[in-house]
């Protein structure tokens, strides 16, 4: 396994495993418990030694897997998990560890990690708490996820005594949003970038040439195309990826993507072909549906968005604030509409949250950045 060197002296693999989906989704979902399981030590044996998980993720099966995983390979394992946008207060931060690590069964977090920025709460406030962790010896690391430059910037500069490891984010050929702020930032100031999603949930990129050409390429290699793209990902400095997969042979095959090397000539081609650019689209033009994202909590109407309900943290109105004064927001993810009556173009599939920000920040009289799929699966 090709490995990557932190500045500790400590190396960890640059493919690692992904727990989204492990346990379930947002909702515990106990009937696969053995299987996931078993899919993690597989993986483990085979050099996937980075397991990376959230509070959130089915409502905290998924770390309680890992700590199943965990017992009697501890020592062996990096463990990264996250804690949610509402707990970013002082004490809901040091409440929101012990959790985890009871769920976890360890003494130790490797990585501890924002899952989101949430400008409601002062991010010096969350940066203390987790110096506290990493000196009470609950933390290893501080890390960060789905977060700006500008964002970046701030929380560096409310750390005292410790350094940012890394900020996770989603990166596939798909989706190269990273590349225009956070990816230079990130590698300036020697922060490793952790890949969530690196295989665009097994679609590996869109559009007819940039598939032929990771087909073309998975034949001269003799890989298939997700090793291609996992190893296009993995060639870049202090990029490490993160696959889920619970199949075996796609963990064999996600293990087997560092084996190899591709020519400079190949990265530049798929850098050039696999280019991606949001297009911009009127948010009349999309429909607002649950589809997709299963159990996730999300707003259907404008009125509900403003209300805010649920007490989502940051709530759309907090993050149109963001927007309004020209911070970098991820586009919202589309599909070709399949309304009946034709009223819509698209399917608004992942971003809700960032879509009624838009809507908000500028009356909805603005168009909505956005990846449009040219199928839906």
């Amino acid at each position: 396994m090709k490995m990557l060197e932190l500045a500790s002296g400590e190396r960890i693999p640059r493919v690692g495993q992904g727990c989204m989906g492990i346990g379930g989704e947002f909702t515990r979902n106990s009937a696969q418990v053995a299987a996931h399981v078993a899919a993690l030590e597989l993986g483990i044996d085979l050099g996937l030694t980075l397991l990376d998980t959230a509070e959130i993720y089915a409502a905290g099966l998924s770390e309680e897997i890992v700590g199943r995983v965990a017992q009697g390979r501890r020592d062996r394992l990096f463990i990264a998990t996250k804690f949610s946008p509402e707990n970013h207060e002082y004490s809901r931060v040091i409440e929101a560890a012990d959790r985890s690590l009871t769920r976890l069964k360890t003494d130790y977090i490797d990585l501890y990690q924002i899952h989101w920025p949430n400008p409601s709460v002062p991010i010096a406030e969350t940066i203390r708490a987790m110096e506290d962790l990493v000196a009470a010896g609950k933390v290893r690391y501080v890390g960060l996820s789905n977060f700006s430059a500008r964002e970046m910037r701030a929380a560096q500069s409310a750390l005292r005594e410790c350094t940012i490891l890394s900020n996770q984010c989603e990166y596939n050929l798909f989706d190269r949003f990273i590349e225009s702020d956070t990816l230079p930032w990130c590698r300036t100031h020697n922060v490793i970038v952790i890949a969530y999603s690196p295989l665009d949930k097994g679609r590996n990129t869109d559009g007819d040439e940039r598939l032929e050409l990771l087909y073309t390429l998975a034949a001269k290699y003799g890989r298939s195309p997700a090793q291609i793209a996992l190893n296009w990902l993995i060639s870049q400095p202090s990029v490490v990826v993160i696959p889920k997969s619970v199949n075996p042979d796609h963990i064999r095959e996600n293990a087997a993507s560092a084996d190899f090397e591709l020519e400079i000539g190949d990265r530049q081609l798929i850098d050039r072909v696999c280019s991606s650019e949001p297009e911009w689209v009127d948010p009349q033009a999309i429909r607002v549906s649950v589809d997709g994202e299963g159990a996730r909590k999300v707003y259907q109407t404008l009125e509900q968005a403003l209300a805010n309900p649920m007490r989502m943290s940051p709530s759309p109105h907090e993050l149109a604030e963001f927007i309004r004064n020209g911070e970098p927001v991820k586009p919202v993810r589309l599909v070709r509409s399949s309304d009946p009556r034709g009223r819509f173009a698209f399917d608004l599939v992942e971003g809700r949250l960032r879509y009624w920000a838009w809507v908000i920040a500028f009356d909805g009289a603005r168009a909505v950045p956005a990846y449009i799929r040219s199928r839906s699966t």
